[in-house]
């Protein structure tokens, strides 16, 4: 193959990977512009599993089913619009949580702002999934990077008006 032959196929080869590039840019950009609109409040049933430090200093697992968590907006005084920041509470038997925090497109980041079991910091992802422009639910991921209180979780969560 000739020097100009090589030169063609790499120029071509570039063109289609710009092009495959500004097709997934603007898909991704539709995509989170679509989430920034999607009403996210409402009450989310939950199962949980995590890896947390027990009392023996060992790791150990486990499941929990039965979570509810409720997401409703969190203004405060004119500073904070309304659905900029959201209040999610936590409740699982005897266990309580609020955390507040920003949403950015399909994501909510949220860190504890009270729980009863004590154990902070906690910081919170909230990926959203999306079902006919309604949120049908998201995935949640924990993490307490702490050596005394390590806990890292996923948490699957699906929309209570939908079930």
């Amino acid at each position: 193959m000739n020097k100009t032959r090589r030169y063609q196929l790499f120029n071509l080869l570039i063109t289609v990977m710009l092009a495959m590039g500004l097709v997934f840019s603007r898909n991704l950009a539709a995509s989170a512009a679509g989430c920034s609109t999607l009403d996210i409040k409402g009450s989310y049933k939950c199962d949980v599993a995590c890896v947390v430090r027990d009392v023996n200093d060992g790791l150990k697992g486990l499941t929990i089913h039965g979570e509810i968590d409720t997401i409703t907006s969190f203004t405060k005084d004119e500073v904070i619009k309304e659905d900029e920041f959201y209040q999610v509470e936590i409740i699982n038997g005897d266990f309580h949580e609020v955390e507040i925090g920003p949403r950015f497109h399909c994501s909510l980041y949220t860190a504890t702002e009270s729980v009863s079991d004590n154990q902070f910091p906690v910081l919170e992802e909230y990926i959203f999934q999306e079902e006919d422009g309604k949120a049908s639910g998201f995935t949640k991921i924990v993490r307490n990077p702490s050596r005394a209180n390590f806990k890292t979780c996923k948490v699957d969560c699906i929309n209570e008006n939908l079930l």
